[in-house]
């Protein structure tokens, strides 16, 4: 080949390579805050994370029983959570009561019952809900329950469907299989992709809306999901969401360059934490994994509880480093998937 051709060809493909080396070109750390039910403990209901990118983005997943409505002081002022992200309707996740002991057994109710947590937090913080299957009209529902007002759709601005935050209401969306970008005015955005999961997706009667469902059903909602966050210094997280081992997760950590893991593994109702740990050696390969929804306490000041979840799966991972979601004790991550507690 011509010294001339064989020179074009190398740049066409470096050219190729561009789009997505460009997404690590960011500076900063990103800030992931566990927010469960007991200060510095991994507790049996702890699903919550706040990620907040270098920005000033912060998208919220699953806050379900452990964060303490709109107004629980971890998140406030009112406004500062910008994106709420549920994987499916189940009341772990969208929220049913509050958990008051790190096992689960003492709660104390909610401002709004019947509508869940997750819709009263976007609801009074103009947050948006951005959701796969078809639970963007569930929700929409659920927070004019509350705000007496329609809820908006979200927008989706031009290649990139970008949406401008903060937002002066909230709004709702569904991401089928694509990407949006959320961004405050002038800065690179967080994109948000829906990546497909294994477990299920109705709401149970108890938040379904009159005339409810029959009994021994529950609402339809469309297929769960998990996520795949990319934020503007380059760390890539998937976030699996409740679901079993899903072989789709080396394609889409390939794909997307995945640093960062998620993972759910209580055993029963997802993934367990043999399953998790393959998935993290032998499909994502981060360089950091954070186990969630062990669904027992797996923490004793701070340290694991021997013969729980949490430690067999952590015995087993050899390929990355593991960070317990401690409450309220940060986490920060660089461009390259590289966290440390702060």
């Amino acid at each position: 080949m011509p010294i001339a051709m064989l020179a074009t060809l190398v740049l066409s493909l470096t050219m190729l390579a561009i789009p997505q080396a460009a997404e690590s070109a960011g500076g900063g750390l990103v800030t992931i805050t566990p927010l469960g039910t007991g200060d510095g403990e991994f507790c049996r209901d702890d699903r919550a994370l706040l990620f907040e990118d270098p920005t000033g983005v912060r998208v919220l997943t699953a806050p379900g029983r452990t964060v303490r409505g709109s107004g629980d002081p971890r998140i406030a002022p009112l406004g500062f959570v910008h994106v709420v992200l549920i994987d499916h309707p189940h009341v772990d996740h969208v929220g049913d009561r509050i958990s008051t002991n790190c096992l689960g057994t003492t709660s104390q109710t909610l401002a709004f019952p019947t509508q869940g947590n997750a819709p009263e937090i976007a609801a009074l913080h103009n947050a948006a809900i951005l959701v796969g299957g078809e639970m963007a009209s569930f929700f929409a529902q659920k927070i004019r329950n509350i705000t007496g007002v329609a809820t908006a759709g979200c927008p989706a601005a031009g290649l990139d469907n970008v949406m401008e935050v903060p937002r002066s209401s909230p709004c709702t969306a569904t991401i089928r299989g694509g990407t949006r970008t959320v961004a405050l005015a002038g800065s690179p955005g967080v994109k948000i992709t829906t990546i497909p999961a294994y477990h299920g997706a109705g709401a149970p009667p108890a938040l379904v809306d009159s005339p409810g469902v029959p009994a021994g059903l529950t609402g339809y909602m469309g297929s769960e999901s998990g996520y795949v966050i990319r934020f503007t210094n380059g760390l890539t997280v998937l976030w699996t969401g409740d679901s079993g081992m899903i072989g789709d997760w080396a394609t889409q950590s390939e794909f997307y360059r995945v640093n960062l893991a998620v993972v759910h593994m209580d055993g029963l109702n997802v993934m367990g934490p043999d399953e998790a740990a393959f998935a993290v050696n032998r499909l994502i390969k981060p360089r950091t994994v954070i186990p969630e929804h062990a669904n027992q306490v797996s923490t004793a000041g701070g340290k694991v509880n021997p013969g729980t979840l949490v430690e067999r799966f952590m015995r087993q991972v050899t390929s990355a480093k593991v960070i317990l979601p401690l409450s309220g004790v940060k986490i920060l991550c660089d461009g390259h998937g590289d966290c440390k507690q702060n």
